[in-house]
């Protein structure tokens, strides 16, 4: 079954703020990205991001577009989610007044955006002419949103209404006829709106498509994202960063620090260092990363050549399974668990492991880390792994944080020399003021290990 974005935006990645600064004008296009399922095929996400390209062209800032933008997605931000009505015409069910007015409305708005853009418009989100739904709803030509059954749609509906202004009786039978009449009118209309069906699904379609693309294009901008490249067998990011830590940090008046990282499929890339090393951060960024890529937003990178899976699965050691009465070791080997027999099903996976095994005994854990690098390097096709232990003993690919550096922490990867991680917890304690007691203790426990 395929993951849609609405399954996966509260993965602890990120995704819920990229969304949340997702500007988009409509309700309906927000349903639609959130019922958006991730794209597998190398055509169809070549396709999007050109199609994304065009339109950051045109509405981005110097744009054919962008002088008329904000007129655009204000008359975008009326557009309603009528993709039930639009069902309800094509198999022949008569509308209300209501869903008559939705249609109306929907035209009316594809109509306004439609002279807006002239022919500066892709054919991809290209308007259909819906000027003869709008004659067929407003056949006095009030140019109003609202829907009436006119007098003009039936002589014999005139002559009674004109009856009942005259006589200012509503009687039983000149309601009955009324009603009739309308019933009639409404039918007529739909049968004729039937014919339309295509083109209203058309519009209401390019409508969001349209709204969603220009949001896209305009995060691009706002959070400093770049337009990937699609690559094979090799994922690599340059200024590689995570956009909500990034805020965070830009409001207690700090900076991020991208990193450039580089790994490639059927090679597990391990990522060693001290805690406090930003290696959790790392791959929170790369899970979310892998997701907007598979989704076709901006990439958090400088510049980025991203690989296609057919499954993102991020294993957090820190996550516990309260319901299930599991501890946090026992829940972590069991997703682990899963994402193995994923990877040997034959699907294409990205497999992000932070920390295995670190609940447990640094001895136990470093055999158990170990193992799971060799059985990774057989099954999955991307792989990166984070941990504190010594792992000396694989052969895969090993970067490490580059760490403390005249007291200052620095969150770059190198290549691993020796295998050996650098000591640096009591060095951050340091760091952090903590009394030298505490790092005492902390010495005396390191030299029993």
């Amino acid at each position: 079954m395929a993951i849609k974005f609405k399954n996966i935006i509260d993965t602890p990645c990120g995704l819920r703020f990229i969304f949340s600064k997702l500007n988009l004008s409509s309700t309906l296009s927000r349903t639609l990205v959130l019922e958006s399922e991730i794209i597998t095929s190398d055509k169809e996400i070549e396709t999007a991001y050109d199609e994304l390209k065009q339109i950051d062209r045109i509405f981005s800032k110097g744009g054919d577009l962008y002088h008329l933008k904000h007129k655009i997605k204000l008359k975008l931000s009326h557009l309603k989610d009528i993709r039930r009505t639009l069902k309800k015409l094509n198999e022949g069910f008569v509308l209300d007044d209501i869903e008559l007015y939705e249609i109306k409305h929907l035209a009316i708005i594809s109509e306004d955006i439609k002279e807006l853009e002239g022919e500066l418009i892709p054919d991809f989100v290209k308007l259909p002419d819906l000027k003869s739904v709008i004659s067929i709803l407003d056949p006095e030509d009030k140019k109003i949103g609202s829907f009436y059954i006119y007098d003009k749609y039936s002589e014999e509906l005139k002559i009674a209404r004109d009856h009942l202004k005259c006589t200012g009786v509503p009687t039983p039978e000149i309601m009955n006829l009324i009603s009739s009449i309308e019933d009639e009118v409404r039918k007529n209309i739909c049968i004729e709106l039937k014919k339309s069906a295509k083109v209203l699904n058309d519009s209401l379609s390019g409508l969001s498509k349209t709204d969603i693309l220009i949001a896209k294009s305009e995060q691009i901008s706002e959070l400093k994202l770049s337009i990937p490249s699609l690559s094979q067998s090799e994922t690599k990011y340059r200024a590689l960063f995570n956009p909500e830590v990034s805020e965070i940090l830009r409001l207690n008046k700090r900076e991020f620090q991208p990193v450039d990282i580089c790994f490639k499929a059927g090679r597990p890339l391990l990522i060693t260092g001290s805690n406090m090393g930003g290696k959790s951060v790392t791959l929170k960024t790369l899970a979310l990363s892998q997701y907007l890529f598979q989704f076709c937003f901006g990439i958090p990178a400088k510049e980025a050549s991203v690989p296609i899976v057919d499954n993102i699965s991020y294993c957090s050691g820190d996550e516990q399974d309260y319901k299930k009465g599991l501890s946090t070791f026992a829940a972590e080997l069991k997703r682990i668990d899963t994402t193995l027999k994923l990877s040997r099903s034959g699907i294409k996976v990205l497999a992000l492991i932070d920390e295995p095994a670190g609940t447990t005994n640094p001895k136990e854990g470093t055999a158990l880390a170990a193992g799971l690098i060799r059985i990774l390097e057989k099954t999955t096709r991307f792989s990166v792994v984070t941990t504190h232990y010594n792992l000396d003993n694989v052969t895969c690919q090993k970067l490490k944080v580059t760490g403390l550096v005249n007291g200052k922490m620095d969150y770059s990867l190198s290549e691993l020399d020796g295998g050996v991680v650098p000591y640096e917890a009591l060095k951050i304690a340091e760091s952090l003021h903590i009394r030298s007691e505490e790092r005492r203790v902390g010495k005396e426990c390191r030299s029993r290990w």
